[in-house]
């Protein structure tokens, strides 16, 4: 797991930005406006929400960006490699898109699927960590992430009993697009084992 400083958990999820005025809010950059604010998904335990954005969405020249903000105020908020307070996060479109962002507490990282791949691990282990099934793509309890923007993907837990167990990789929250052994496209699930509860 990639760990972070815990804080208590937020009561909101806002997405302030140079594409907010498009969407609703009085202005851009707007840490309190609810058509930006994401939701939280219980069984995922992650926030989610997806708006249009729009090409050349920024009135400074400064480019398209966006962070995300907790509790409608910038007291605390996240940006770019999951950092407090960090650097804006650029969101260039061509065309309007529909972007749908993510912001895990656990972790603080926030991200887009525009920008990044959204990749889970599934298999027979998910309902172990809490998923309502099995080989869901849709639950993010195993959600590799990657903060720092280095292109490797990672999760890790101590929550799975030991056991024998299969994994597949998922991208976008489909099993339109899976890898398997030997990274193969569509390939078939990678087992592996725990050996003891608890272990990593």
């Amino acid at each position: 797991m990639l760990h972070a400083q815990t804080t208590p958990a937020p009561e909101k999820v806002v997405i302030p930005g140079t594409h907010q005025s498009e969407l609703g809010c009085a202005a851009d950059w707007q840490p309190d406006c609810d058509a930006t604010a994401l939701t939280y998904d219980a069984q995922s335990d992650v926030w989610t929400g997806e708006f249009e954005i729009q090409p050349e969405n920024d009135q400074d020249g400064r480019g398209p960006r966006y962070k995300a903000a907790l509790n409608g105020s910038w007291s605390e908020n996240y940006g770019a490699k999951a950092q407090a307070g960090g650097a804006d996060i650029p969101l260039v479109v061509n065309a309007p898109t529909s972007v749908k962002f993510y912001y895990d507490h656990k972790t603080h990282w926030v991200t887009d699927n525009f920008n990044s791949i959204i990749l889970v691990a599934t298999g027979d282990f998910q309902s172990e960590l809490g998923c309502a099934q099995d080989n869901d793509p849709t639950c993010l309890r195993a959600w590799l992430q990657d903060p720092d923007g280095d292109g490797v993907y990672a999760f890790a837990t101590t929550q799975i009993p030991a056991g024998a167990y299969e994994v597949v990789f998922a991208v976008n929250e489909s099993l339109d697009e899976t890898y398997g052994a030997d990274g193969q496209p569509g390939g078939a699930p990678i087992p592996f084992t725990v050996k003891a509860d608890g272990d990593e």
